[in-house]
């Protein structure tokens, strides 16, 4: 897996932390111009032909249009809601080796963005605790090593660990 460090990581968690922000309530998509739907058309404050510049340009080097298309987010469609399990999966799809790398360790900044994810951001420290305990069956080698198959594997595992859970399973909302 590619290693891109620190600022790729800050990217993935803005992306994610967009994402969120359409789990959480609705984007009304209004007449974006020519640039088209996504994050540039969400950030753009002008309408004329600089800011459909300045649109596409944040469109293009973030690839957010297409990612909005493809989640439904950014101005992309009317309803703009993105399941949070949905959210979540793409997380630990590209993250997954670092994530798994700072679960050995039970703290670092992708345990505390899964915590935001599953709901539990103030309970960050105990999901580190309760994924650092439970690594080996969490990151359980499977048969089929697909990101996208391992990615929800991993995560209805540590969705199973969160449920035995009393504390974790009252203060997350997975």
């Amino acid at each position: 897996m590619l290693r891109f460090g620190i600022p790729f990581f800050i990217l993935q968690l803005t992306i994610v932390s967009l994402f969120l922000v359409s789990v959480t309530r609705t984007v009304s998509a209004e007449p974006y111009g020519m640039a088209g739907c996504g994050l540039g058309s969400m950030v753009s404050v002008w309408k004329n032909d600089i800011g459909q510049v300045l649109a596409a340009t944040t469109n293009v080097s973030l690839s957010s249009q297409t990612f909005g298309i493809t989640s439904g987010t950014s101005n992309c469609t009317t309803d703009g809601i993105v399941r949070a399990d949905r959210a979540q999966e793409v997380f630990v799809t590209y993250n997954e080796e670092p994530l798994e790398l700072e679960t050995t360790r039970g703290t670092g900044e992708r345990i505390r963005a899964i915590a935001s994810l599953l709901g539990c951001p103030t309970h960050s420290y105990e999901l580190g605790k309760l994924m650092k305990e439970k690594h080996s069956y969490i990151f359980e080698p499977t048969k089929d090593e697909e990101s996208k198959v391992r990615s929800k594997i991993i995560l209805s595992r540590l969705k199973a660990k969160i449920a035995e859970n009393p504390e974790l399973k009252q203060a997350c909302i997975y």
